[in-house]
């Protein structure tokens, strides 16, 4: 017999898994990671003791739209999922781009996140329908016709 007390309310841990479970989230993670690791060499500096490390190449520019876009491409698919595979099909391109262009893809780090987000996104699909054991069980399974 159903309660008529509405159901208790979500708590944030629990919206945020529900939010997390309808978008390709680990993908668009491996993304973001991507972005970050193509935008870090050319536009940091260490400092340790007083010896100053810059990486200063003439990649600054391309180094700058490659990481950006990047960022966008995690953005669209975070924010809209029907966006995964423009957005996929361009993370995969910019981050394959990046190997030459941005010191080898942010040392490689970045150019091998990038294809793998790509991936995970567009092979990322939505749940469709039921996934309750009882309606799994209702399937009904192919048969097999053997000839004598």
């Amino acid at each position: 017999m159903p309660l008529l007390t509405p159901e208790a309310p979500l708590n944030r841990r629990e919206r945020f898994r529900q939010w997390r479970g309808v978008r390709p989230f680990w993908g668009a993670v491996m993304l973001v990671v991507s972005g970050v690791f193509l935008l870090l060499p050319a536009y940091t500096t260490a400092e340790v003791g007083d010896l100053l490390i810059s990486i200063s190449t003439i990649s600054g520019v391309p180094t700058l739209f490659l990481g950006a876009s990047m960022l966008v491409c995690a953005g669209s698919v975070l924010v809209g999922p029907k966006t995964r595979i423009p957005a996929g099909v361009g993370a995969l391109l910019l981050a394959l781009v990046a190997l030459p262009a941005a010191n080898f893809g942010g040392f490689g780090v970045g150019t091998l996140m990038g294809v793998l987000g790509a991936a995970a996104t567009l092979a990322w699909a939505e749940h469709s329908g039921d996934r309750s054991p009882a309606a799994t069980a209702t399937r009904k399974l192919p048969t097999t016709l053997i000839a004598d």
